[in-house]
């Protein structure tokens, strides 16, 4: 099964549920920026979180991006403050005609003086088996 992970952090808590959930999964990680899917993915898992009330722009043009053909499903992860960078994700993603999980990954991550110490050693652990438990259906 090919497996991918592509994330967009502004802060670093996406980042490090990224590289946790690759880990979990077996592949590295890989900034939005630099991330390209030429060849067919199984399972792409997507990462990104609100900043100034909506999802990087960076991650839109990504979506825009993928080939239906090619993302076989996407599973979707955040940080923040609320989950509702998953909903914008998965909206895009399905009007792409990409199929979506209904299953995602959520925790909250720091931000100035907010949710300190998040993502935490539970997050992560969480994060982990988030991901073992979606390869395994």
């Amino acid at each position: 099964m090919r497996v991918r992970v592509v994330y967009q952090s502004t802060t670093g808590n996406t980042k490090r549920i990224a590289e946790t959930i690759a880990r979990a999964v077996g592949c590295l990680a890989e900034p939005v920026g630099t991330a390209t899917v030429d060849e067919p993915v199984d399972m792409l898992f997507l990462g990104a979180s609100i900043h100034a009330k909506d999802i990087d722009p960076s991650v839109k043009k990504f979506i825009a991006g993928l080939d239906p053909a090619l993302a076989k499903q996407v599973t979707v992860f955040s940080t923040g403050f609320e989950d509702k960078a998953v909903g914008i994700m998965k909206g895009l993603l399905a009007r792409r005609g990409i199929h979506v999980s209904d299953t995602c990954y959520f925790c909250r991550g720091k931000f100035l003086f907010f949710n300190l110490h998040h993502p935490d050693a539970r997050d992560v652990t969480r994060a982990e088996e988030f991901a073992r438990s979606v390869l395994a259906k």
